[in-house]
């Protein structure tokens, strides 16, 4: 239990790097002001919604704090000689998380009402103070700024996950497939080799193969009557010379026709034929798992090309940017979670001039627009997702719409506002629109809202001259 455990003496407090450069007297004066708690290991010093009104400083031990909904751990420690608790000139009023100590611990409060009074009395520790106090706040927003990144990236990547992992499923099996083609045609290559095969026949073999590589090149789609009545005289022809009717669907999907069996066959004998038509049902199957291979293998590299691209990786920080081509690729990056009933409207003006900017810190802006947009349409039956650019005379202006339920009125004024979000605790940083609204003031642009239930548009217009 949290209890009273001596005092403290200037003498103690001259000690820490806190305080050794005050006066003797100023020292004496918070020490009569400092009120000493000690706390066992595991114990609570400070709870969620507990007020936020004592400056308090670590004496011995070690204490620490974590923000309430902090995914991302969020622990501060409390050290020795470590200032903590409300500072000078600071908003807190109410402790959002809460602290614990990790050790026996020994430190000092004093009630804020006396900081105002502590900078008249001993003006190094509140310079001090204060400078803490904007390290403190500057790394807070530094760590919600990385927080809120790892969540966006956390939503991407999963996506990206899903999209890589079909055409990865794909060489996989498809490379299982081949492998078996293969050894099925080496068997029936070999079962052939005894038998006296004319080069006419042979001839013929290479023309049937050379069809077979181009339909698969240039596929050529029958309609299903057509393709029915070839398939019904391949089974009727190869039943009626009493050869495996296996092959007949691969013959046609080839484009080879009964007559060109016919011919083959004629030629040769009829173990040639048996082993000669399972070769060529072989060789499509081959040519056929090669291209899926490679249209996968494609698939993957587009998506990498797709990563790069969105990161900007290998570029300059301040580049001449494709506004429309930064959008097309971060509507890839969201292209698992729009498959599920999204309309993707793109109005896209096709004309825009390039605009100098940090084409990495763009693609955030339309991160965080998009992904808000998906959210917002959670829940409605009817998903729209309209992206619209302009070119105007001094501006590149662009428009993300969604058709959810809309932003209350009471609501759009603080949507800009660091730490405001309307999503459950853990869902979101509250600093999305923040970092947009940042970003494109550093851009030397705007940004503006219009939102009415079933339809919200952002509006961002970014300036044709360089970024300050």
């Amino acid at each position: 239990m949290t209890q009273p455990c001596n005092t403290v003496t200037a003498a103690e407090l001259i000690q820490f790097d806190l305080f050794k450069d005050d006066e003797p007297q100023a020292l004496e004066w918070l020490a009569e002001r400092f009120e000493v708690r000690c706390f066992e290991a595991g114990e609570q010093f400070v709870k969620n919604g507990d007020p936020a009104r004592e400056f308090m400083v670590v004496l011995e031990g070690e204490l620490h704090f974590v923000r309430d909904g902090d995914v991302f751990g969020g622990v501060f420690a409390r050290l020795p000689g470590e200032p903590g608790g409300v500072l000078p000139f600071s908003r807190l009023t109410v402790y959002r998380g809460k602290g614990w100590a990790v050790k026996p611990s020994r430190a000092i409060f004093m009630d804020a009402s006396h900081l105002r009074e502590l900078v008249h009395k001993a003006p190094c520790l509140a310079e001090k103070l204060i400078t803490h106090m904007i390290d403190r706040a500057r790394d807070s927003t530094q760590r919600d700024e990385r927080a809120n990144k790892m969540l966006a990236l956390g939503k991407l990547s999963a996506g990206l996950a899903h999209e890589l992992n079909n055409p990865a499923s794909a060489v996989v099996r498809s490379s299982s497939r081949l492998r078996d083609a293969l050894i099925e045609r080496r068997k029936h290559g070999m079962a052939m080799r005894n038998d006296a095969v004319p080069p006419q026949a042979q001839d013929m073999i290479l023309d049937l193969g050379e069809l077979i590589a181009d339909s698969v090149r240039h596929p050529k789609e029958l309609d299903a009557l057509e393709r029915a009545d070839r398939e019904a005289e391949f089974f009727d022809w190869l039943e009626s010379r009493n050869l495996p009717v296996a092959p007949a669907t691969a013959l046609v999907d080839c484009g080879i026709r009964v007559q060109q069996i016919e011919a083959l066959s004629s030629l040769i004998s009829r173990n040639s034929a048996i082993h000669g038509l399972q070769l060529l049902a072989a060789d499509h199957a081959i040519f056929t798992l090669s291209r899926e291979i490679e249209e996968a293998a494609r698939r993957i590299a587009d998506l990498v090309q797709a990563v790069k691209s969105y990161s900007y990786m290998d570029r300059v920080p301040l580049a001449e940017v494709d506004v429309e081509e930064g959008i097309e690729i971060t509507l890839r990056m969201f292209q698992h979670q729009l498959k599920h009933g999204f309309d993707v409207k793109k109005l896209f003006a096709r004309n825009l001039p390039r605009i100098k900017a940090n084409g990495s810190e763009l693609n955030q802006i339309w991160t965080n627009l998009i992904d808000n947009a998906i959210d917002a349409m959670s829940g409605v039956e009817t998903k729209v997702l309209e992206i619209r650019t302009v070119s105007e005379p001094c501006d590149v202006l662009v428009e993300i719409a969604d058709s959810g339920s809309g932003i209350p009125p009471e609501v759009q004024p603080h949507i800009f506002d660091a730490f405001f979000t309307t999503k459950e605790v853990g869902k979101g940083t509250g600093l999305g629109l923040d970092i947009v609204y940042r970003i494109i003031r550093t851009h030397r642009g705007s940004i503006q809202v219009n939102s009415v239930p079933g339809r919200t548009v952002f509006q961002v217009r970014l300036p044709l001259g360089e970024p300050s």
